[in-house]
């Protein structure tokens, strides 16, 4: 449901920031790579600060967080339930980002029931470069958008705000660049606003970039019980309806899956992951070749099972190094803990090859070591399967290498 912002108080921020995270290089880099964006968002916080009469901390959103814990889906939508306007931040990573697209499809919809009563569209979303991005890769919802980058400057426009904003002879040119943008904002926000509308969950959105898909592709399987198979002496809290659901690092109402994770943090680094079950994946992990790298993420509590031994049976032979397996082992969760000796058993005998291999992470106790590990895992999984892939000669008669000789004397 649509209202109007009500006049003279804070509905909400005046911009919603949405770009995508970029994660660690690895496990080992404790820095923060998200750094650079967040001085663009107190730059533009700033000026939008110093012209209009918004009262503290009105002026913008920005997601700082890590995407985990219990409440960061619910902050996000009421965010962009309220925010005047929608400022995507284009890169090659976020036209990747599914979590971005759907944000974009949240604050899209709002506008259904105005426009449905006959109103017009709001021209609410204003584009920023983070990098350079050419226009044939972007999602058609990008270049429908009518921005003219080049207003902003045209050292901007070539190098985008991250090529601007680190080298002091381009300092002008990015404070241009921001004054140009927050005037922008501004000048949106107070005359073509977005209606407000109640955005329950923006996760369950369809992501507005559906055209827009990356070419390598991994494959993660989920290898854990769901609500109609769970092994005895096993409580439902961490698990939904289908595998894929499985959260195994759950503390409070909210589910966050595990696979939901994986598939955000490859989207984000070029992946095209394709999310399964082990049912679904049996026939593909049991050939004795693959189309892509994967990883598998297995529950400990799935393995006492027979079947899932059986089917875990192909996964477990040698000379299979394309297939990475990840074990989360919730420290915080007492039924495991109180299992651990008899859980660790059914593993070894399940996947005893796999986990012995140095790129396996068989032990995993918290979220934050699975998601400083990730990165480094997809990477290492798809370097092993480039290097035992089959090269191809191209057609064609063969042609011989040139030599080089002597010139003539």
């Amino acid at each position: 449901m649509t209202a109007p912002y009500p006049a003279g108080g804070s509905p909400g921020p005046y911009f919603f920031l949405s770009y995508a995270h970029v994660p660690p290089h690895d496990g080992t880099d404790y820095g923060d790579p998200n750094q650079w964006v967040e001085k663009l968002f107190r730059a533009l916080c700033d000026y939008i600060m110093h012209h209009t009469g918004l009262p503290a901390g009105a002026a913008g959103y920005m997601d700082r967080g890590l995407r985990t814990g219990e409440n960061w889906p619910r902050t996000l939508s009421e965010q962009l339930s309220s925010c005047r306007v929608f400022v995507p931040l284009y890169s090659p990573r976020y036209f990747e980002s599914e979590a971005c697209g759907k944000e974009w499809a949240s604050f899209v919809n709002r506008a259904s029931d105005h426009v449905a009563a006959g109103g017009v569209m709001p021209d609410a979303i204003v584009p920023a470069l983070w990098t350079p991005v050419r226009v044939e890769w972007m999602p058609q919802v990008a270049r429908d958008i009518q921005f003219n980058h080049a207003d902003l400057g045209r050292h901007y426009a070539e190098k985008g705000f991250y090529g601007i904003m680190k080298l002091k002879k381009y300092r002008d040119h990015y404070q241009n660049a921001v004054h140009e943008l927050g005037r922008r904002i501004i000048e949106v926000a107070e005359n073509t606003p977005m209606p407000r509308a109640d955005i329950p969950n923006f996760t369950e959105a369809r992501s507005v970039f559906a055209d827009s898909t990356p070419e390598r592709p991994i494959t993660v399987t989920v290898v854990a019980p769901d609500h109609g198979s769970m092994p005895p002496g096993r409580s439902p809290f961490y698990y939904g309806e289908t595998p894929s659901q499985w959260d195994p690092y759950r503390s409070g109402d909210e589910s966050r899956p595990l696979a939901a994770c994986v598939a955000e943090v490859a989207r984000s680094r070029g992946f095209l992951p394709e999310i399964g079950s082990l049912d679904e994946h049996a026939e593909m992990l049991s050939a004795d070749d693959s189309h892509a790298p994967g990883v598998v993420l297995v529950d400990p509590w799935a393995t006492p099972g027979e079947a899932c031994r059986r089917v875990l049976g192909p996964v477990d032979r040698t000379g299979r190094p394309w297939v990475t397996v990840m074990v989360p082992w919730n420290r915080d969760d007492p039924e495991t803990t109180e299992h651990q000796e008899l859980l660790r058993s059914h593993l070894r005998a399940a996947l005893g090859n796999k986990l012995a291999e140095p790129e396996a992470r068989p032990y995993i106790p918290t979220f934050d070591d699975f998601r400083d590990m990730l990165p480094d895992v997809l990477r290492r999984a798809e370097q092993r399967y480039l290097n035992r892939a089959p090269a191809y000669p191209p057609e064609g008669d063969k042609i011989d290498r040139p030599k080089l000789t002597r010139p003539e004397e």
